[in-house]
């Protein structure tokens, strides 16, 4: 088996052509890893820009690319064709810390290659998903490949801040630390039609309170001290991502403020409820 650790560094530019902003990939850094875990090879390039030549700051500051740099880069179909012929086998797993680099390579090769397809992708890990369930990091915050080496005790002092072959070298490293073949081997996802459509698809927060996705189930709330059905205070609002409405209890007379998010993915609904007890107003004033 052949893994592929990819990391990538683009600059974000307005376009007037495409009249939008555009992330235009500026650098692509991976390592090659056999089935022993053992970094075999290694593969950088930097792609000369097309629609901006000017970095922006944060950009240089963050991985010390300069604008001669990029003068003396390639296009970036050539890279690409470098790349897919650098990995050069078929049933090569590929990986990039969370699904962002994955969607800007879709975004570029959309637009180089007029086909959001990768040329070079057949089976994919989301890597920081991967090593987020194996190290027990929760899910309330996402775990950073600086973080995920600290916890793995991984020394990065030899290596520089956020260029992509560098980043792709220590993620190479977390990937050794967290490996376990069996849970792994249910991370690994096959790069067809589906995959695309789940990966492209953008999450919808539900405003309407009359929208065919919202149940009349979702907006019911029972009293959590004496299990009676709550009656609605007033209309339900929509702010902050959610409904809110407040409710109160027939039988004991407690009052509550309910939340309720309605977020449409790709599998259908998610909703999330929350029920809050209201203070109690001092009735003696």
């Amino acid at each position: 088996m052949t893994y592929i650790i990819l990391d990538l560094e683009w600059n974000g530019v307005y376009s007037r052509k495409l009249k939008g902003y555009f992330n235009e990939i500026i650098e692509i850094g991976a390592v090659k890893i056999d089935s022993s875990l053992n970094q075999v090879d290694e593969f950088r390039a930097v792609i000369k820009p097309v629609f901006s030549r000017k970095l922006s700051h944060i950009v240089t500051n963050l991985t010390g690319i300069d604008e001669q740099e990029l003068k003396d880069g390639q296009p970036f179909t050539r890279a690409i064709s470098l790349l897919k012929k650098w990995i050069c086998d078929p049933d090569a797993v590929v990986m990039t810390w969370s699904t962002t680099d994955l969607l800007v390579l879709i975004e570029n090769c959309r637009h180089f290659f007029k086909d959001q397809r990768i040329p070079f992708l057949n089976y994919y890990v989301d890597l920081q998903h991967y090593c987020q369930t194996r190290l027990d990091y929760g899910e309330t915050q996402q775990l950073g490949l600086f973080k995920a080496c600290e916890l793995l005790g991984i020394d990065t002092g030899d290596l520089e801040n956020h260029r992509a072959l560098d980043d792709s070298i220590l993620t190479g490293k977390v990937f050794a630390g967290v490996y376990e073949p069996q849970s792994f081997n249910l991370q690994v996802r096959p790069a067809g039609t589906e995959f695309y459509e789940r990966l492209t698809f953008k999450n919808v927060i539900i405003s309407d309170i009359k929208n065919v996705h919202v149940k009349k189930s979702d907006l019911r709330f029972r009293c959590e001290k004496c299990n009676r059905r709550l009656r609605r205070i007033g209309q339900w609002r929509f702010c902050s991502r959610a409904f809110f409405a407040d409710f109160l209890c027939g039988g004991c007379g407690t009052k509550y403020a309910a939340r309720v998010q309605i977020k449409l993915k790709y599998d259908g609904a998610q909703t999330t409820r929350k029920l809050v007890q209201k203070p109690q107003e001092d009735c003696e004033k």
